[in-house]
């Protein structure tokens, strides 16, 4: 297991990654750079070096490392930590020996369009079903009729059982750019997939279609950002509510760049997750203030994220969600 910095920190937080990335003839999608990358050899610990972290973790872990270290994996979880599974490939949750921790799993299906080499959804229903959060990691990348793309898979999302849609745009330097034209252009050339691959403002492109995201996901019934993973120190309520926390921090950082609040969201955040309190708790209790970073603005905000309305978060969303 290897301590990680994620792309985007405040979409995947998570610390540390099981394993190493699928083997494959094929370029893959890393969830922590957020980039196809080619598979490279990384030489797995012996079982007598396994050692159990001494604090619970949020890990992440491909579905082939998953299968391969399900007895170390088990163990992590039932120490306290909590894990994302990526399923990258086949795995469903009876090939984890997690048994009843599975409450600290989050599987993560990872989707692309076709033209980056995307594939068809897993069946998320089961895993639902047997206690974990489940949703769909939707890689944003330009192809032709983008927008329709996310509504389409949004929808796909839903029917296959998920909870949840975590949007991340996808790190696209220009060789990757240059291999997917190759592959699509054809021998004459395609002169509007070239604007959209090496003329377009990747930047704008990838805010745009965050932005679509939320609204194919208000569309579809689902959640957005990451609800997990749990831990023995953080359950799953706490967790989610400081994830949501942390994604409206990078969209106010988005919305309003070096004049953003996002900061002062990005602080309460970690301060709620160190307490180990359930937000539900310290909300009865009216004691949300004791949270270090928890000013009467950023209370007024939690509180109305949290319950899906009110202000100032309305204001926000309807500035995100805005055409």
């Amino acid at each position: 297991m290897r301590r990680i910095e994620p792309a985007f920190p405040d979409l995947l937080p998570v610390t540390h990654r099981l394993g190493a990335l699928p083997v494959g003839s094929e370029r893959i999608l890393d969830p922590v750079e957020m980039r196809l990358v080619l598979p490279f050899p990384v030489r797995e610990p012996e079982r007598g070096e396994r050692t159990l972290p001494r604090r619970p973790v949020r890990l992440l872990v491909h579905a082939s490392a998953a299968r391969a270290n399900g007895e170390y994996l088990a163990a992590i979880l039932e120490g306290g930590s909590g894990a994302v599974v990526v399923l990258d490939s086949e795995c469903r949750p009876t090939d984890l020996p997690a048994g009843s921790q599975l409450a600290r799993v989050t599987a993560l299906a990872p989707w692309l369009p076709d033209m980056w080499g995307g594939k068809r959804l897993p069946e998320l229903g089961e895993w639902r079903a047997c206690g974990a959060s489940a949703g769909v990691l939707l890689g944003l990348a330009p192809v032709p009729r983008v927008h329709e793309a996310i509504w389409s898979v949004a929808e796909s999302a839903a029917a296959t059982g998920a909870e949840f849609l975590l949007a991340m745009p996808l790190c696209l330097p220009a060789e990757d750019r240059h291999r997917v034209y190759d592959r699509n252009a054809g021998e004459k050339g395609d002169g509007e997939l070239e604007d959209l691959l090496f003329h377009t403002d990747l930047a704008a492109l990838a805010l745009d279609l965050e932005r679509e995201a939320t609204r194919a996901a208000l569309r579809s019934g689902l959640r957005e950002g990451l609800p997990g993973p749990a831990t023995s120190m953080a359950g799953a309520e706490l967790a989610a509510a400081c994830n949501a926390l942390l994604l409206w921090a990078r969209r106010l950082d988005l919305l309003d760049g070096v004049g953003s609040a996002g900061w002062q969201l990005r602080r309460a955040a970690r301060a709620l997750l160190a307490t180990g309190r359930a937000p539900a708790e310290l909300l009865s209790e009216d004691n949300l203030r004791i949270v270090p970073g928890f000013d009467a603005w950023v209370e007024a905000f939690a509180r109305a994220l949290w319950s899906g309305q009110g202000e100032p978060f309305d204001a926000f969303l309807a500035r995100w969600i805005e055409a």
